[in-house]
């Protein structure tokens, strides 16, 4: 796994805090509690005293009848504890403290290692952090409907087969083995929906992803170049350091020698790493090659995957359905 380390130590102060306001709403709940009923407090008081008791016992001569002389006074306390608590009007549990998971206690983590739990919310923030968030919450492998794919047999047959890679290559990722792949095709045909439902299975997996459109990504290596001259890369590094890196429409940016030689440098910088991108463009093969240098369009469609999407706009299908 190679969670990002800022989202990870944010979450996990998070749920320190979390973990501490559910034992304070505790102990409050439990001093109120003994503050009515001195019974109560006699009886949280000696049941707090039990580890010590028990540790003393296990240094004494006869330490197996004192730890079981302690065990049977400590069940006698609990079952009177409930009893005290059912007259004042609660239940056991209303005593407890209420940790928002119980697996872990709040913590993250449980005997098995990271909890799933934190895992879910780490993906989560990974999500909002990769320019997916609002995306990825909408657009899944559950809801790709190849319905609207079923103009031909043959454009339903090859989405189907787009859809089975698109699966397998989310539930297979990983950073340093997975090719880069490249989805191809007119406006609406699910290209971002296939890169959201990619991203959101990774994401889950605990690897780090990055969405990006390619103007917005251009504009950062626009930004740190003429305007923080060649300073350390603290806009684009994040492009070249995330397992996953996901440009959206690339074409639709304004192309010229800069944005060519950027686009270059970061295909090239993240194949000699290993590390995957996924692209989607409206244009097709010939387009791609018509508008940017061979050497881009050699290692795309050379070293990605392809995939070409085929079909009508769906788009325009569903407003057809209204």
């Amino acid at each position: 796994m190679a969670y990002g380390k800022d989202i990870y130590s944010n979450i996990l102060e998070e749920y320190d805090e979390k973990r501490e306001l559910a034992e304070r709403k505790a102990e409050a709940f439990d001093a109120a509690l003994c503050a009515r009923s001195p019974e109560y407090a006699a009886i949280t008081k000696r049941l707090s005293g039990i580890g010590v008791r028990l540790l003393l016992a296990g240094r004494a001569p006869d330490k197996e009848a004192k730890i079981a002389e302690i065990r049977r006074e400590t069940e006698e306390l609990r079952a009177r504890r409930i009893e005290v608590l059912a007259e004042l009007g609660y239940k056991e549990e209303d005593a407890d403290v209420h940790y928002e998971c119980a697996e872990c206690s709040d913590t993250g983590y449980t005997d098995n290692g990271i909890c799933a739990c934190l895992k879910r919310k780490i993906a989560e923030r990974q999500l909002e952090n990769s320019g997916l968030g609002t995306l990825c919450k909408r657009c899944s492998f559950d809801n790709f409907s190849l319905k609207y794919y079923g103009d031909t047999q043959d454009n339903l047959a090859h989405m189907e087969k787009v859809l089975a890679a698109a699966k397998k290559y989310a539930q297979d990722f990983d950073p340093m083995e997975s090719r880069s792949l490249l989805f191809i095709g007119g406006t609406g045909l699910g290209k971002t929906h296939l890169c959201a439902a990619i991203a959101r299975e990774v994401a889950f997996a605990g690897y780090t992803v990055l969405y990006t459109g390619a103007q917005a990504m251009f504009n950062d290596f626009s930004n740190e170049r003429f305007r923080n001259g060649y300073a350390p890369m603290e806009l684009t590094e994040k492009y070249f350091e995330s397992d996953l890196l996901i440009i959206d429409d690339l074409g639709a940016e304004a192309i010229n020698q800069f944005s060519v030689s950027c686009l270059y440098d970061l295909i090239n910088t993240r194949m000699v790493k290993g590390k995957p991108v996924i692209i989607n463009t409206n244009f097709d093969a010939n387009s791609l090659r018509e508008k940017y240098a061979d050497r881009i369009t050699s290692r795309l469609f050379g070293e990605y995957s392809v995939f070409p999407f085929k079909g009508r706009d769906i788009r325009a299908q569903k407003l057809m359905e209204i």
